[in-house]
Formats: C-alpha cells, structure tokens, sequence
C-alpha cells in the first residue's frame, strides 16, 4: 500500500527550520545546500497544500498550520527514531533490557540472579519496572516480565519459571515449634496479602482438611511489608516459599505447621511477542530459564 507521505528528509528540515527561525543555519544543521533545503520545504508545503512558514528577510516564522504540524509531527518523529534504534540494536547482545517483576520477588529473588549475570555479561544493563498485579503488566514498557498466575497471556511469548509453593510462617517468638493440627493455626492473628486472598483455602485444599473459619486479619498490599510484619511477631501469614527461603534458613522466620501447599498456577517468564528474538532479551531468558 502506498502511503501519502512526504520524505523523512523533508520533515526533519521543518523541524530544524522551526527551531532555529532561519533556513541557512537550518540546512547546515541537516547537511543540505542552501537550494537543496529550500527545495524540501517547498515540497512539504505543495504536500501540504498551505504555507507552512512566514518569510521575513533572513528570518522564518511558523504559520498556524507551521505551528501545529511541530506540535504533532515532532513526537513522531522521536518515536520513528526510537522504534529505528530499537530494530538496529535487536542483534546487539548489549544493552539495557526493561524487566517487569512484582516488588518482593524482584527483591528476593530475581536481583541476586542477576547480580551472578552482571558479573559475566558487565556490558548488560538492566531497568526494572515493578507492579502489584497482572493487569499492570505494560508490554509496551517492559521487554521480559516475571508473573505468577495461569497462561495465556495474550501477545507474550509464556515460559515457564518455576512452581509455587505456599507455606505458613511465623516468627520463632511467637510460636516455637510447628504446630501439629492446621485448626489450630486459625486461632493465631492471621495477616493477608490483598490480592491473595484464598490463600488459606488453596492451602487447606491441599491438606485435604475444612476451612473452618474464614480469616480475618490485616492486609498488606506488598508481600515485602508482610513478611516483615511476621518477623517483628504481629502474626502469622501464608507467603510464597521462594520469597522467605534467607528467613526460614537464618531462623529470623520458622514454619507454622509443616505442610507446603504446591498451588496450580506458577511463576512464568513473559516475553512480548514482537520482542521475541532480540538477541540481549533471549540471553536473560536462557538465564532466568537456567537452573535456579
């Protein structure tokens, strides 16, 4: 399909014409004569079918149609810019990679991963972009994301990351020892992550035993917070393992009752589809995709 468009050449001397009010030191800024320059703009303007500048001797003043093509045309042109730079830089092994994660997983477990990576690949950069659900997911922003939950995701290339393991912690001042009989656990202050909340029903599924009571109790709206809340002994809390594993192995946190509870959804590596195989996006997912 042809497009009706006036050359990129011809734009970007509009652009640099407006800025600088004045036709000679624009064609120096783009590398054009004089008459060469001359001959772009009078193009765009018969493009456009309207005067495009006020000639005043040596100076040029935007008409209001001058003045509201830059308006518009000049983020376009960034964007062009920035889409081209992406493309010419998609086989570059280098560079900086945006990678979505939720705040405590980021935290927990995904910088000391690539903390290994950086020592091996010191030309990498990385941009982390946090959110606190699924929905907030920008494939626009982010060229690899870290989610928990179920496939499909809709235009994201899904591997899967690793399993979910829900367990009940607790701090070793408030209970010393695991409890023996899960009913038991619903009797201690029970603190919540808002967008977890059948938690405590997808562990007691798990054990194959009634949820008797339905917990009540504070809500936390970042895991991170929450965990520190169990430290400090203000209750007990079902968390995913992979986010306390320091905690339970230094003893600042213990286990409520022994049982894990292995959920059905898990932790999958997203990639944008449109993203997939550039070259610096396909090293960090082998890696993240490595052994853990």
């Amino acid at each position: 399909m042809r497009r009706k468009l006036p050359s990129t050449t011809a734009l970007t001397c509009f652009e640099a014409a407006a800025h600088t009010q004045n036709f000679a030191l624009a064609a120096q800024a783009v590398s054009l004569s004089p008459s060469a320059f001359s001959r772009q703009i009078k193009e765009l303007e018969k493009h456009v079918g309207q005067p495009l500048f006020i000639r005043q001797r040596q100076r040029v003043k935007l008409t209001s149609t001058g003045s509201m093509l830059l308006a518009e045309l000049t983020p376009i042109l960034e964007s062009l810019e920035v889409t081209l730079l992406g493309a010419s830089n998609r086989n570059n092994p280098y560079g900086a990679i945006n990678i979505g994660t939720y705040p405590t997983l980021g935290s927990r477990w995904l910088m000391p991963k690539l903390s290994q990576l950086s020592r091996q690949q010191a030309q990498l950069s990385f941009n982390t972009i946090t959110y606190l659900a699924n929905d907030q997911i920008d494939a626009n922003l982010i060229d690899i994301a870290l989610v928990q939950g179920d496939p499909p995701w809709s235009g994201f290339r899904a591997d899967a990351l690793m399993p979910e393991s829900l367990v009940v912690i607790t701090s070793p001042e408030l209970l010393s020892h695991p409890l023996g009989h899960a009913q038991d656990l619903l009797k201690q202050r029970i603190l919540q992550h808002i967008t977890r909340p059948a938690s405590w029903q997808i562990w007691f599924d798990s054990l194959a035993e009634e949820l008797t009571v339905a917990p009540l109790g504070p809500m936390f709206s970042q895991f991170e917070m929450l965990i520190n809340a169990v430290i400090e002994g203000l209750g007990i809390a079902i968390v995913p393992k992979v986010l306390v594993t320091n905690e339970l192995a230094d003893g600042r946190l213990i286990l409520a009752h022994e049982h894990e509870a292995l959920t059905k959804s898990g932790y999958y590596l997203l990639t944008p589809k449109v993203k997939v195989g550039t070259a610096r996006i396909e090293m960090l997912r082998d890696w993240l995709l490595g052994p853990l």
